[in-house]
């Protein structure tokens, strides 16, 4: 490994971010320490907070990276289609986001900031952007659907959804018997954004 003047800050940033992600992946979202980060580049604790505020800091650029693809690959399902079909690839980029790499989609949804503090702006920027993604859709299909109703629809569609690739992902779905959970979504959507169009025609 190269010597500390011979990384940037940005540098040794990134490689932090790079280090915790390969300990939650090998060792899980409840497993890492500050550290274990810093042996992992060579360097003391210490050298983190010069680097982020507190482990808090850290986890959220971890997930910023996280939701990064996850967004991407929503922004990508979204690009061809009738909502109906959009609105289905969508749900099966989250599911394959959360199979390939289930630690760090874990992380995401268990991560709870020390001492109640407020999650920063650009970190809900990225939340934000899931949604709005699902609610131009959700527009498309019930464009009788006023903002706040399309902002419950949507809401309601991701907690459903995460549920599902939840209870996949810890294999908790055997105890409903061997239904895929591709199955399950097609299910979910095909009837729930059926009964939104009925709602909307009212």
């Amino acid at each position: 490994m190269a010597r500390r003047n011979q990384h940037s800050k940005e540098e040794l940033r990134a490689m932090a971010i790079e280090a915790l992600a390969d300990l939650v992946e090998r060792e899980g979202v409840d497993n890492f320490s500050v550290r274990q980060i810093a042996g992992k580049l060579g360097y003391t604790p210490g050298m983190l907070y010069h680097l982020f505020v507190n482990l808090d800091d850290l986890i959220l650029h971890l997930n910023a990276q996280t939701l990064d693809a996850l967004n991407a690959r929503i922004d990508q399902a979204a690009g061809h289609g009738d909502p109906m079909a959009i609105l289905k690839a969508m749900a099966f980029e989250y599911l394959r986001l959360a199979r390939e790499h289930t630690a760090l989609w874990q992380l995401v949804f268990s991560h709870r900031m020390a001492n109640q503090a407020p999650v920063p702006d650009w970190y809900v920027d990225r939340t934000r952007h899931m949604f709005e993604q699902v609610e131009v859709q959700l527009n498309n299909w019930v464009p009788a659907a006023d903002q706040r109703q399309r902002q419950v629809m949507a809401r309601t569609l991701w907690g459903s959804v995460h549920g599902i690739c939840l209870l996949h992902v810890e294999n908790k779905l055997n105890v409903a018997g061997d239904v895929a959970p591709e199955a399950m979504l097609e299910s979910l959507l095909d009837h729930y954004l059926s009964s939104c169009a009925r709602e909307g025609e009212k």
